[in-house]
């Protein structure tokens, strides 16, 4: 199979599925990235609401605004490591 050439595939979503998970990392990387820098912007929310706001219903609201922005920033993060890592189980199976 050369490089180019691409393992064939039974029906459409097998196909999309491949061509998902088979690019490459550099086309994928900035979406990591994203995940990241919304993980630590929602530390910094969430720090700033408990070291600069006193104790009230606006402080929890910041609090759980930080924490939302943490949890969506991990869970992007993470998925699209899991992405890369599919990609590189592909791509090592699949070559000759």
């Amino acid at each position: 199979m050369d490089s180019d050439e691409k393992p064939k595939v039974k029906n459409k979503w097998s196909k999309r599925l491949y061509e998902h998970y088979t690019l490459p990392p550099e086309d994928i990387f900035p979406q990591f990235k994203l995940g990241a820098v919304i993980f630590f912007m929602g530390l910094v929310v969430m720090y700033a609401g408990n070291q600069l706001l006193d104790p009230s219903l606006a402080q929890e609201i910041v609090t759980l605004i930080g924490l939302l922005l943490i949890g969506g920033g991990f869970i992007l993060a993470l998925m699209t490591q899991i992405r890369m890592l599919i990609g590189r189980i592909l791509r090592f199976f699949c070559e000759d």
